[in-house]
């Protein structure tokens, strides 16, 4: 999902006060302990809703849990899920008629934050609320494929699909709606569950202060330990600037920051009590090119030409300061689906001029090449804040230039960016997607997966693409699956819908003296154990 910011810099407080000035009861502290980890966060949630956000979830998950998580080595794992339902084990049951039936079970005595047990009919209140038709969640991915859910008890969850669908362990990943506080009510304006929501999870929202911070406090006796996790309070400042993340960083008044900058790496390798973890990121930079904004991008040769227009090496090289590999589709080589053997948009500038020429966009006076009259020009949207992206966004400016392209930038805070993908009101957005576990591509590129349904925000519309990935969804058994989604990667790369740039390396800066941090390369992201995180002096 993308990663928006909000430019905003923190105002000039005294030395190590984690308040803000304007006299906030916010907790301070001069380092990291079990009392206050302080996490100098680079967006502002649009939304505590984990179904309603569009952006990472990490907040949200330290609140509210999934059926399932991915975690460190990218494996699916049971959270309030009692397993994981599969064909062998008797979860899941493939209908004759196409359709299957998911049975999950869930963990007993699991308890929300108010006390009222986790059952079965929040599940069936989940799908509900979601295939209703009058909320708009994030996405309705794998949800509008199901028919109906039984709840035969209150601990099983009989969920019936309309068709096969093989990413169905992931289909609860973002967990249930709590039935009892939202049943009858219109969730678009549940703003007390959307800024606080009611969890499972060994966090819950003690404040949330508007454009500075939101404060977490431990729940006292959390389901998986019998107890209060040892940290009490995480407080996610929002410093949206990434130098001023960065030096609170250094300085001590922030402790943790994750997702470092690629091009900040090199400077805190030396700080004293910073640990850098490092895992190579499922997810890729790219810039989506929407065809539904702009005509000119209908045509293949046009995306192949700007492609072809990128020096990727040299980006990563001086901007990216070496700490990331270059990619060449959406799913990466840590994936047991990867596809190696896919067109290349290699730095070719003649290539670029000719498929430009080929196509009829002729240079006028000025350089530009135009069409009937059009110019061959578009904006590209990024986040402010964001000097990486800022830096990217004026090379790419260049290059375009160089092949008679006009390419303006425009610099977008975070919760304005978000709106514009969600509702495809842009040219052109240089961003990322970080993926999960299952190598899932239909939600990204399938004809009819555009927003609400899906994040198809490129626009692409290609029958042979959609009929591969609704086949490879179709798969239950993996060989067959990942032959399909081999053969989508193909013809993505063939269609060019968007400009792929290099894999998301994760490198979170955390306290040398945190133990239980392991990151994590999916979109579960780095606070997926929280709960088992501690401060230990050293």
């Amino acid at each position: 999902m993308p990663m928006p910011m909000r430019r905003w810099l923190w105002s000039a407080c005294t030395a190590l006060t984690v308040t803000a000035c304007g006299g906030s009861d916010a907790p301070r502290g001069t380092g990291a302990s079990n009392d206050l980890l302080v996490i100098g966060y680079d967006r502002e949630p649009d939304t505590m809703n984990r179904y309603a956000t569009h952006i990472l979830e990490d907040l949200e998950s330290c609140v509210v849990e999934g059926l399932v998580t991915n975690d460190e080595q990218m494996r699916i794992v049971p959270l309030l899920a009692a397993g994981i339902p599969t064909v062998e084990n008797g979860g899941v049951t493939l209908r004759p008629d196409g359709g299957m039936d998911v049975t999950w079970k869930l963990r007993p005595g699991v308890t929300w934050h108010d006390g009222v047990p986790h059952t079965s009919a929040d599940v069936q209140f989940t799908v509900d609320a979601i295939n209703k038709g009058d909320w708009k969640p994030e996405s309705v991915d794998g949800f509008d494929r199901i028919t109906g859910v039984d709840t035969p008890d209150s601990l099983t969850a009989v969920v019936h699909y309309r068709e096969r669908y093989a990413p169905y362990q992931l289909q609860f990943v973002r967990g249930t709606l709590p039935r009892h506080v939202l049943a009858g009510r219109d969730l678009n304006t549940a703003n007390d569950y959307n800024r606080a929501p009611l969890g499972t999870g060994p966090y819950r929202v003690k404040e949330w202060k508007t454009g500075e911070y939101v404060l977490l406090e431990a729940v006292p006796r959390y389901w998986r330990t019998g107890r209060a996790p040892k940290i009490r309070q995480l407080l996610f400042r929002f410093l949206t600037n990434t130098t001023t993340r960065i030096n609170l960083l250094k300085s001590g008044e922030v402790h943790m920051v994750a997702l470092v900058p690629w091009d900040q790496v090199r400077g805190l390798r030396t700080v004293p009590g910073l640990r850098l973890n490092t895992v190579v990121g499922n997810g890729y930079e790219h810039v989506t090119l929407n065809q539904r904004q702009v005509p000119a991008f209908a045509d293949v040769r046009v995306r192949r030409a700007l492609a072809h227009a990128v020096d990727r090496p040299l980006l990563v090289k001086t901007i990216l300061d070496g700490q990331v590999e270059i990619v060449n589709g959406p799913i990466q080589p840590l994936n047991p689906a990867y596809e190696p053997n896919v067109a290349r948009y290699d730095y070719d500038t003649a290539t670029a001029n000719r498929l430009l020429d080929e196509a009829g966009w002729r240079r006028d006076a000025s350089g530009v090449r135009a069409k009937a009259g059009t110019p061959l020009a578009f904006t590209l949207i990024t986040q402010s804040g964001f000097a990486i992206r800022e830096n990217v966004s004026q090379s790419l400016q260049q290059a375009f230039r160089a092949i008679g392209v006009d390419m303006q930038i425009r610099l977008i805070d975070g919760t304005a960016i978000s709106s514009l993908w969600f509702k495809g009101e842009f040219d052109a957005m240089l961003h990322w997607w970080q993926m999960g576990a299952d190598p899932e591509l239909t939600l990204f590129f399938a004809h009819d997966r555009t927003p609400p349904a899906g994040r198809n925000i490129n626009f692409v519309n290609d029958t042979a693409l959609s009929g591969l990935l609704y086949a490879s969804d179709r798969a239950i058994e993996t060989t067959t699956r990942h032959d399909l989604l081999r053969r989508a990667q193909r013809r993505i790369a063939e269609l060019a819908p968007e400009i792929v740039l290099y894999n998301t390396a994760k490198v979170d800066a955390v306290p040398v003296t945190l133990n239980g941090f392991t990151g994590n390369p999916t979109n579960a992201g780095p606070f997926w154990n929280v709960h088992a995180w501690e401060i230990v002096a050293r």
